[in-house]
């Protein structure tokens, strides 16, 4: 199987490029979907740049910038936000599945492993998802449910 180059699987990205409405589903924090946004934008043609905006104090802001990792053949996300807490992400996406997932500290302690998947339609233009924890690794708990709209879709890499 022939290795992919860092630029083609960050061109996979792409269609994350532009504005979504986010819906949060957290029953213990809220009966009803919390609102927010998030966009997606290249930097330098390298890296995306995710900047997310929840309208719910539980909820922090936070940046997200996707790289790949050539030594893992995988995605990688540092993650950041307005708690002052700094993680790194092992990412995947493939055949309309976004998988996130984190199971060894890293720049934070590992206080509960974390694992995220997202489905996409086949259109591109919406992410059914959800988080999950555990304590152990083992036993999984869903922790809360994304939704993903899209809303602008912004400019893309040039060919």
């Amino acid at each position: 199987m022939k290795s992919s180059s860092r630029k083609e699987m960050m061109d996979r990205l792409d269609f994350f490029i532009g504005t979504w409405a986010i819906e949060v589903f957290h029953p213990e924090l809220q009966p009803t979907p919390i609102a927010g946004e998030t966009s997606f934008e290249w930097l330098d043609e390298r890296y995306v740049i995710q900047r997310t905006k929840i309208d719910k104090a539980e909820f922090p802001s936070s940046m997200i910038i996707c790289d790949w990792d050539d030594a893992k053949g995988q995605y990688v996300q540092h993650y950041f936000d307005s708690r002052g807490v700094t993680r790194l992400y092992e990412m995947s996406f493939q055949e309309g599945v976004w998988k996130l997932w984190r199971t060894e500290p890293n720049f934070s302690p590992l206080d509960f492993h974390q694992r995220f998947s997202g489905k996409m339609n086949a259109a591109g233009s919406l992410i059914e998802s959800s988080w999950e924890q555990s304590a152990d690794g083992i036993h999984w708990e869903h922790d809360f449910k994304l939704i993903f709209k899209k809303i602008v879709k912004s400019e893309s890499l040039p060919d």
